[in-house]
């Protein structure tokens, strides 16, 4: 018999156990109400339980708490290995493992989306997706060394990539798409990181009370010595750099910038970096830090205001780390060379010198572009590390790339919206919009392609479509972008200084967009409504950042470099007389954006929303406005709704039998015909229960459909029920096999006990199978279970029977018995022995009352270490003898529990107030004051030294011990059985050997108040007679036993039993065989429509991606017509191209114009 059912105070079950507490629902898609509100409060509650995930249907949500749970060790891992997402709980490690699995069965691409705000956990998740895979996917020299690549990649880039904000400690400032390629076994092969959006400008200023970059506070803090002085580091601290002091923070709780630094050089290692490119990677480092530190003064040339360097040192620093030359550098720093097409086409240079202010943001640039230069580099080392066709082309091995499948992970900027957004917000905004784009796409598709390819009726609800947002930043025609728009302005404008381009730039777009629903222009910002919120962006700098590319006299001076890692990541050859301009950032992060864009559409999604709990970073708090404003631009609510519109639950057939087979006869044990005939089986028989099932249930072809989540849960219901029947059955088969093996010992021992003293046996106790509980009234045994409730939750049951116990008598009873035999119910748990009563009197209720007498009456709940001795006498009988140790009275009653008496104003049970005519009333029992209508009865407490009856609260009577301590003459068939179970029970709780003694003539002690003893009094005399009978007088009390069965018919029946457990044996394992070939029949059928399902679903992928390729192609091709076109100098002019973009005003149609000599 297992544990009750633990109340919620003492429920500590796992998130991975069979029988773990489930705090709200864990998928939103359940919800009895669904809104924003009903959203928030169910994660609210989840995260005050620590329960941080939740899912919408496949889509993982996780609510960042602040604080490390312990919930990611391998044992979690384990608990998550080949299990379906259903089965467990909602994690992170459920979403890697149907990623992981999905691949290798459906033979697909799969991707791992990751979206939210900064310090919502997105790199957190990422990592733990990667531990994952890495931790389930098979293993070998070469598999070991791809997944050190892979996982050290993660401190390196984080080290170069990630930086202390205000709203997280160690926050992504760029974006990565990682993609891990597994050969047919699912052991990772190779692999590719991909780098979005660095925040360069963070190099040259963090913003206030953040840092830069985690690598130039490592290097400060970790490098020798001597080191440091080689590199000119030996000055001071992060103060003495401009790049790093502007901030004001030096420092991030809990991190060792040193430890940390030792780490990140580790992770170089291991992805293949060699020392010597270390040593040149920290001296570019060095190199941006001592450019920061060059500074400018005024100076006049000739009528224009220029500047000059006033520290020269900083600027000899860095030239010599880069291999520069100082001279030419810092004259292009003060100067700035200009180019213009005169007429004909000739290109004219002439040189403009820069205030102190140009001059900085020229030095700035330099900063910038070098160390994305660099981070690019650390980037394409992890690649080469991870590059399969070269790992293959070095060992002379042949691949087949095509044959493999890729796991993508992408972790990339949330949507950001600050009080100042630039063009880095734009970018990364623009980006979240694509995200998003795809999320509505691929969810919805999805969703509208199963219950079509299910042939299921479906009405669609509305959603926000924010195409038309992307198209309003991205496109090309009929009506060009914002990105196309500033690329225009730039390369027409590229003559002008930065505030100019940005003023006409937003002329332009004002012009072309100012009536676009989510566009408006507000003094020198405009604003744009997008999916997450309405944003206003600066103008300042959008020209400059744009431009994405150094001046050519720079990049030039770069370019003559004597420094390997420099002229390795500035590999350009510059040519002043190149007329052609390089492309913008807005031109680059498009590109990126749609070849990211091509590559999840080729996989398989699945999606991770994550949400900060508050913007304080604080552990077990809940910021619900913060939170719901993630619930709104994330799209939960609408994601929720479009999961919901038709069916809240879909399941193929074959887990929902396997689910919920055992609520129909038809299909379990076992069911011989298909899973959709199944699933209708089940179907039937819970119907009976689920009427609604009728209306809400639909049959697709591979699929069963739910429509509302009440009714699931109901169906859940069931089958938890049905689960709780076989639950007991099962303990008690158990605990049959308990009482044949775990108690074999000691059965075998009681039986030497017999013998040894020539115990004789009754025939129902030969081979009798131990069951443990023999109480089938449901009734009585609820308030068993009630009594014992009462004292806790921590006691397990090991044995429930009705027995009876001899009482006392006055004189002699009509059938001459001077004893009573009362029946009693006899409980035995894992710590305490209870004696109950069941009522068999018809009560008298005063009809003026509530109070109900209770059905079960408790006499005596007795420690089992207070059970001294096990006695029984040699003959046949059902009697046993409990020597139980005495307490002695208690001089006066005990009142320590009492409530003050002065304090209680008001009944503790009714809230009524005490006066007159509402007399109050100390419990004995409980100690609490109540008043008289509640506690009217008279109950003796013997434990409390209450040994007349006094009051006590209603509510408690039957609850209490009524009896003393004393011995117990009980009779029950199943002595033995009550004997070895006190046995062991008590030996487990206090290791304590419980002696088993015979007699046949014993005196029973009686307890200290003679009063309250339910003892015989008398010498109780055991003997052998032809027929059980009781006699005796007020001295003697005469047991007379009839004869025990002979040896040799136990030994027959040990005989016979030992021939039946066999046959019985043969015959299960007979039936085993036959069910494991259905059951292995019936997975090669599943296989099948599972392998005829993937095939069906790579075909239509492939005939996407052609279709894709094709429009692609025509697309390029178009193109290509339209530059020949212009080459040739035909007027061609595309409608896409009106306005600002290409049309005959335009400036870049001027340009056009003049270069063609017009």
């Amino acid at each position: 018999m297992g544990r009750r059912k633990p109340t919620a105070a003492a429920k500590h079950a796992t998130l991975f156990s069979d029988e773990r507490v489930v705090v709200g629902v864990d998928d939103l898609v359940l919800l009895p109400s669904v809104s924003e509100t009903s959203i928030l409060e169910n994660l609210k509650m989840r995260h005050a339980a620590d329960v941080i995930y939740s899912y919408i249907g496949h889509v993982l949500v996780v609510v960042n708490p602040y604080k490390w749970l312990d919930i990611y060790g391998e044992d979690s891992m384990h608990a998550y290995m080949h299990k379906a997402r259903i089965d467990v709980a909602p994690h992170v490690f459920a979403t890697a493992e149907e990623t992981y699995r999905t691949m290798l069965s459906e033979e697909d691409n799969q991707c791992v989306i990751i979206s939210g705000e900064s310090g919502a956990g997105k790199t957190e998740a990422s990592k733990q997706i990667q531990n994952y895979i890495a931790g389930v996917s098979g293993s070998g020299a070469g598999v070991d060394k791809v997944k050190r690549t892979f996982l050290e990649s993660n401190p390196l880039l984080e080290a170069f990539g990630n930086a202390k904000t205000l709203r997280n400690n160690n926050s992504s400032r760029f974006g990565k798409y990682f993609e891990l390629l597994f050969d047919s076994a699912g052991r990772p092969q190779g692999g590719k990181v991909t780098n979005y959006l660095l925040e360069k400008s963070r190099v040259v200023k963090p913003g206030k009370g953040e840092r830069n970059f985690h690598i130039f506070y490592q290097v400060l803090a970790g490098l020798p010595s001597a080191a440091k002085q080689k590199l000119y580091l030996d000055r001071g601290g992060p103060e003495s750099y401009h790049y790093l002091k502007a901030s004001g923070c030096y420092d991030v709780d809990d991190v060792n910038d040193a430890q940390e630094f030792e780490e990140t050089m580790t992770a170089m290692q291991h992805v293949g970096i060699k020392r010597k490119q270390i040593e040149l990677v920290i001296q570019t480092l060095a190199a941006v830090l001592h450019i920061g530190n060059v500074q400018f003064q005024p100076e006049t040339v000739g009528d224009a205001e220029g500047s000059s360097v006033r520290d020269r040192e900083s600027l000899q620093i860095a030239c010599e780390l880069l291999g520069l030359d100082a001279a030419k550098l810092e004259h292009a720093l003060c100067y700035k060379l200009l180019q213009t097409m005169a007429p004909g086409g000739k290109i004219e240079s002439y040189e403009v010198p820069q205030n102190t202010s140009q001059a900085k943001a020229q030095r700035d640039s330099i900063a910038k572009t070098v160390y994305d230069r660099l981070f690019d580099f650390l980037v394409e080392r992890v690649n080469h590390a991870l590059d399969i066709e070269k790992k293959a082309e070095k060992h002379g091995e042949i691949l087949e790339i095509d044959d493999m499948t890729t796991i993508g992970i992408l972790d990339i900027y949330g949507f950001e919206i600050f009080d100042k957004n630039g063009f880095e917000q734009f970018c990364i905004n623009y980006v979240n919009e694509k995200l998003q784009q795809i999320f509505i796409e691929l969810t919805l598709k999805s969703e509208q392609e199963e219950y079509a390819r299910e042939g299921i009726e479906w009405a669609p609800i509305p959603f926000f479509n924010n195409k038309v947002v992307c198209d309003l930043i991205e496109a090309r025609r009929p009506t060009p972008g914002i990105f196309l728009i500033l690329d225009d302005t730039v390369k027409t404008m590229h003559s002008r200084q930065g505030e100019s381009v940005d003023a006409n730039f937003l002329d332009k777009v004002a012009g072309i967009h100012g009536s676009h629903p989510h566009f408006s222009k507000r003094g020198k910002t405009f604003e744009i409504k997008h999916y997450a919120g309405d944003v206003q962006y600066s103008i300042d700098g959008f020209g400059d950042s744009n431009k994405d590319f150094l001046s050519k006299d720079i990049a030039l001076i770069i370019s003559e470099t004597s420094n390997k890692l420099m002229r390795y990541i500035f590999p350009e050859e510059i040519d002043l007389n190149d007329k052609r301009m390089a492309n913008t950032a807005g031109y680059k992060i498009r590109t990126q954006c749609e070849a990211l864009v091509t590559a999840l559409m080729d996989c398989t999604p699945h999606y991770v929303r994550c949400i900060k709990s508050n913007d304080q970073k604080q552990p077990n708090k809940m910021d619900d406005r913060r939170v719901i404003h993630q619930i709104k631009y994330l799209g939960l609510l609408e994601n929720v709704k479009v999961r919901r519109a038709g069916y809240a639950y879909r399941g193929d057939y074959g887990r929902f039998v396997d689910r919920f087979r055992l609520l129909s006869k038809e299909t379990y044990p076992e069911f011989r015909g298909s899973d959709k005939k199944g699933t209708q089986a089940v179907l039937r028989a819970a119907v009976k229960s689920l009427p609604q099932l009728e209306t809400e249930v639909q049959l697709g072809k591979t699929m069963v459909f739910i429509q509302t989540p009440e009714t699931f849960f109901e169906l859940e219901k069931l089958r938890e029920k049905k689960l709780g029947s076989f639950a007991m059955r099962i303990q008690k088969a158990w605990k049959k096999y308990f009482g044949r093996r775990h108690l074999l010992q000691l059965s075998h021992d009681i039986t030497k006990l017999y013998t040894s003293n020539n115990k004789q046996r009754q025939r129902v106790s030969i081979y009798r199978p131990f069951d443990g509980d023999y109480l089938r009234d449901s009734t009585i045994r609820e308030a068993v279970m009630g009594i014992i409730q009462h004292y806790g939750d921590s006691e397990k049951i090991v044995f429930m029977d009705e027995v009876e116990k001899a009482c006392p008598i006055a004189g002699v009873s009509p059938d001459g018995s001077p004893i009573a035999l009362v029946g009693r119910i006899l409980t035995i748990t894992d710590q305490y022995l209870y004696l109950m009563e069941k009522r068999t009197w018809q009560p008298v209720v005063d009809p003026k009352s509530t109070w109900v007498p209770p059905l079960v009456y408790l006499r005596r709940r007795l420690r089992l270490t207070a059970i001294e001795e096990i006695t029984m006498s040699t003959l046949a009988d059902p009697y046993f003898v409990l020597k139980v140790r005495q307490e002695p009275l208690l001089p006066e009653p005990n009142k320590s529990n009492w409530a003050d008496n002065k304090s209680t104003m008001v009944c503790m049970a009714t809230g009524k107030k005490f006066g007159l005519f509402n007399r109050r009333h100390h419990c004995r029992y409980t100690g609490k004051i109540y008043c008289n209508d509640v506690c009217k009865q008279l109950e003796v407490v013997p434990d409390l030294g209450f040994y007349t009856p006094v009051r006590v609260y209603d509510k408690v009577i039957g609850l209490m011990s009524t009896e003393m301590p004393e011995d117990q003459l009980l009779l029950s068939e199943k002595k033995t059985e009550i004997a070895v179970t006190l046995v062991d029970a008590i030996r487990s709780l206090a290791s304590v050997a419980t002696p088993i003694s015979f007699s046949d003539s014993i005196r029973l002690r009686r307890a200290a108040s003679a009063g309250l003893s339910k003892t015989p009094p008398q010498q109780i005399q055991f003997v052998s007679a032809g027929h059980d009978r009781i006699t005796g007088d007020a001295n003697n009390v005469q047991i007379q036993v009839a004869p025990g069965v002979p040896d040799e018919y136990i030994r027959k029946r040990r005989k016979r039993e030992k021939a039946r457990r066999k046959k019985l044996e043969r015959q299960r394992e007979e039936e085993l065989a036959i069910r494991a070939q259905r059951q292995e029949q019936r997975g090669r059928e599943r296989e099948a429509e599972r392998l005829r399902r993937v095939a069906e679903k790579k075909a239509k992928k492939q005939a996407e991606k052609e279709a894709r390729k094709h429009a692609l192609t025509s697309k390029r091709s178009t193109k290509a017509s339209m530059e020949s076109a212009r080459k040739f100098g035909e007027n061609v002019q595309s409608s896409s191209t009106n306005g600002a973009i290409g049309g005959a005003n335009s400036e870049l149609a001027a340009i056009l114009a003049r270069r063609r000599g017009a």
